[in-house]
């Protein structure tokens, strides 16, 4: 009898301490609010939740995953049936577009993930800071993509960001891309007030140049509702042989791109009709033959042309470098640069400078 009534009354005293447990019910986890101005600064929230239990609640943290997100909570127990409410205040202020925070609330019944989102609609100065770019009516953060360098076969990524302040979906589109760039936009379609995304990706094995590569292509926002609002996007590349695979004896064996001259001097020009020329030459002092991959310049008053691209070993070609006088300012000395890039692993890439007075 004495075991029956022990075993009886730990069974009730379990009962009850199962029972006399605090418990939370949160009557909202998610606040929506909805698409507002910037301007506002910032907006502020409450979360609330109902003590159903017999015992109160503590809670013992609110964090959120931002630095522009801030909760406060009650450092007071909340008693059974009373309300445990969290406030969440959001900083708008220079984060314009589409925004999905988390604040993780921790009590003595456990833990709990509240959501707040939202879309900010961006003021006019933090749209000139962050897409300082206008498109019709829409903004991009650049018009200059620079996808880096990389070895032939490599992929490159550069990226453009869109952003809609209008009141209608945009679906933005590409018109004239270079054949080694591929396009993809995220999401497809941009909804008021949030950015979107075009992601590019360059295929240096589809692009038949070497060295500095420029291109540009036209990007249109608004293609259905705005298709003649446009933008052009320069891209640019630098795109390098790869010699990593080489052995030794190979690279023993490799050609090499050897100058008649680093500098060509076209000494005294006057500005006006007719055409100045000089040339110099290069010669392959390798053991295998040297392929010009490129040869070029950004100067438009100079052309240069090579009389062969391919020169075997112990031969040379010649490289004819011509000035349009009619192109030249009188004062402004002629002062441009040739870029030579070859098969040559010891020297791939060489410069060639091309001066003169203007008078």
């Amino acid at each position: 009898m004495k075991h029956y009534i022990g075993a009886l009354l730990l069974a009730l005293l379990s009962s009850a301490t199962a029972w006399a447990q605090p418990k939370l019910h949160w009557i909202e986890t998610v606040h929506d609010f909805g698409a507002f101005h910037e301007d506002l600064g910032v907006v502020d929230c409450t979360f609330r939740a109902v003590n159903t239990g017999s015992e109160p609640v503590t809670v013992l943290n609110a964090r959120a995953n931002c630095g522009c997100t801030r909760p406060t909570y009650p450092r007071t127990p909340v008693m059974p049936g009373d309300t445990l409410v969290i406030g969440v205040a959001y900083d708008a202020i220079g984060r314009p577009g589409k925004f999905s925070k988390q604040v993780r609330v921790e009590t003595n019944t456990g833990s709990v993930n509240l959501l707040l989102k939202g879309t900010v609609i961006g003021s006019p100065s933090t749209l000139a800071t962050r897409y300082p770019v206008e498109a019709g009516s829409a903004r991009l953060s650049n018009s200059m993509t620079p996808f880096g360098q990389a070895t032939k076969g490599r992929v490159l990524a550069a990226a453009v960001n869109i952003y809609n302040p209008t009141d209608h979906p945009m679906r933005p589109a590409v018109d004239s891309l270079p054949p080694y760039v591929n396009a993809l936009f995220r999401p497809e379609v941009i909804l008021p007030g949030e950015q979107g995304s075009l992601s590019l990706t360059a295929y240096t094995d589809r692009c038949p140049d070497y060295g500095v590569v420029t291109d540009h292509f036209i990007l249109i926002p608004d293609s259905e509702n705005d298709p003649q609002a446009r933008a052009t996007v320069a891209t640019t590349l630098i795109v390098n042989e790869n010699f990593s695979n080489l052995t030794p004896e190979q690279l023993d064996k490799a050609p090499v791109a050897t100058l008649s001259t680093e500098t060509v001097n076209f000494d005294r020009l006057t500005p006006g009709e007719g055409k100045e020329t000089r040339t110099f030459t290069i010669t392959n002092t390798g053991k295998s033959e040297l392929l010009i991959r490129r040869l070029f310049t950004a100067d438009p008053a100079v052309e240069v042309s090579a009389k062969s691209m391919k020169i075997k070993p112990g031969k040379s070609t010649t490289v004819k470098v011509t000035v349009d006088r009619s192109l030249l300012r009188a004062g402004q000395p002629l002062n441009a640069r040739l870029t030579l890039i070859a098969n040559a692993p010891k020297a791939p890439s060489q410069i060639i400078r091309v001066i003169g007075e203007v008078y």
